[in-house]
């Protein structure tokens, strides 16, 4: 064996039974005629499809979390509300399709004079910026439920057995200091730990490059970044760990707000609210001064994180709409036919929020926070694309113990996608040429390649890499799988 050609070779990459995205370069060696696209979620209709209208909610709209009860079939929503400010309440709603929100009179908590509202009664020490989980696993009934949530200048928890009745951990905060922002907490099945994503406490570094004519220098800790932590029990917590920053290419006046983060397929996929703090107009509404738009980020470890496609905008707030100026993604949903995205969005931006509720702009009504859906089709965050011209992806050595079949998830409606199976070295494979391969020609989240001659995966003893060839279609993803009565 030549052993130049060995030192040349790209790693072999082990992959699993979970569907493989293009999220970051691991799996990819070449790209030719072809490139990597971010899909943006397409806008229900109907948004928003949650606002603000009861006496005890106020204008004020802010963090919510939604959760699907896998046992009932239904979705629950958390929300804040500031009916004063500084003083933040918290109410249920419930939704039997995830889309169309009611308020069930819980009777909990009083509101001149009646409890017929939604109010839940607040754990003490209670303050906004809450997240919470439905925890499967949990042995005690009275902690099914876990809320975290910005308390005394850090991370308190909370307990209930139904998601309606909550008791404060004591002592609270088990993380402290921290920035005052929702969090994402998740039991990670792949470390056995809880996880949280949440920011760090900081300092503003607009008042160094800004008002002191000092030069902008991403490497300064900012207000607004991304960290983690870890706990066996979800009470007590380690430090923050620093996993995701601003640095000179977002340029100044960038933030990080929060980070929604899904496990996903194996890896994990973080929605990232990016603030625009300061775009060198000293007034709120102009331009993007003070707005909130999410990209998306990806990581295989929950650790390392990689900003997806140049940090393209993944969804943003529409010209002239109700959420033209922040848009806040609160959770992601994985459903059987899509992905639902549950946003907040306001045409107020961040700053003059209590100022400008209720006013006017351009003729234009300026108000609070309102719910809004976004969806994708399944593993429809990045394709890889060609047009007109065919181009290719050819992946790098790919070892798989189990499978027999490749599936994808690709739309060639408008043209086709077929694949090829190189050895090692890049030597098509008897039997698994482009011209043996049956194309696909239409839009398919499942479809199973074939080849002339009833060739399966399962012949293959060695690495291989998979080699598609692409007009006019995209690429969402494949999958290696057992298929039963295929040899």
């Amino acid at each position: 064996m030549n052993e130049l050609l060995v030192e040349r070779l790209p790693p072999i990459v082990d992959i699993g039974p979970e569907r493989q995205l293009f999220l970051d370069d691991l799996l990819i060696d070449s790209l030719e005629n072809a490139a990597r696209f971010v899909h943006q979620p397409r806008k229900l209709a109907e948004n928003p499809v949650f606002e603000m209208e009861k006496p005890w909610e106020g204008q004020r709209f802010l963090y919510c979390d939604v959760a699907k009860d896998r046992d009932k079939g239904t979705y629950n929503l958390w929300y804040s509300i500031y009916p004063e400010v500084n003083n933040p309440g918290l109410c249920y709603a419930v939704s039997e399709d995830g889309i169309h929100f009611e308020r069930p009179e819980l009777g909990l908590v009083e509101f001149n004079g009646s409890t017929a509202n939604n109010l839940l009664a607040l754990p003490a020490g209670f303050a906004h910026d809450m997240t919470v989980a439905k925890d499967e696993r949990e042995q005690d009934p009275a902690r099914r439920y876990k809320m975290a949530y910005y308390y005394a200048g850090g991370v308190g928890m909370a307990w209930s057995p139904d998601g309606l009745r909550w008791t404060a951990h004591q002592p609270n905060p088990v993380i402290a200091p921290t920035g005052d922002a929702s969090q994402s907490l998740f039991w990670d099945e792949r470390y056995g730990l809880y996880v949280m994503y949440l920011r760090p406490n900081g300092h503003h570094k607009k008042r160094t490059w800004r008002n002191r004519g000092v030069p902008y220098d991403a490497s300064v800790f900012p207000t607004r970044r991304m960290g983690r932590a870890e706990s066996i029990d979800a009470a007590s917590w380690t430090h923050i760990e620093e996993v995701l920053t601003p640095d000179q290419r977002d340029g100044p006046g960038t933030e990080f707000y929060y980070m929604p983060v899904l496990p996903y397929q194996g890896a994990y996929l973080g929605f990232l609210n990016v603030y625009h703090e300061f775009t060198g107009d000293s007034q709120p509404l102009a331009g993007t001064n003070y707005t909130i738009d999410a990209q998306l980020t990806f990581s295989r470890d929950g650790r390392q994180w990689t900003r997806v496609c140049d940090r393209q905008v993944f969804l943003r707030g529409d010209e002239q709409a109700w959420d033209e100026k922040r848009l806040y993604i609160d959770h992601v949903q994985v459903e059987d036919e899509c992905i639902r995205i549950y946003y907040r969005g306001s045409n107020i931006p961040h700053a003059g929020i209590n100022d400008l509720l209720g006013t006017q702009h351009n003729g234009r009504p300026l108000h609070g926070d309102a719910l809004g859906i976004a969806e994708l089709r399944v593993d429809g965050f990045v394709s890889i694309a060609a047009g007109d011209q065919p181009g290719s992806l050819t992946t790098r050595p790919l070892r798989f113990d189990e499978g027999n079949a490749l599936r994808l998830n690709a739309d060639a409606s408008q043209g086709e996608v077929r694949v090829e199976v190189r050895t090692l070295y890049g030597a098509v494979i008897d039997g698994f040429s482009l011209g043996e391969c049956l194309p696909l020609n239409a839009d398919c989240t499942t479809h199973q390649v074939q080849w002339r001659g009833g060739r399966t995966l399962a012949q293959l003893k060695e690495p291989v890499r998979l080699h598609f060839s692409l007009r006019q279609s995209q690429l969402y993803s494949f999958q290696i799988v057992a298929q039963r009565g295929t040899a």
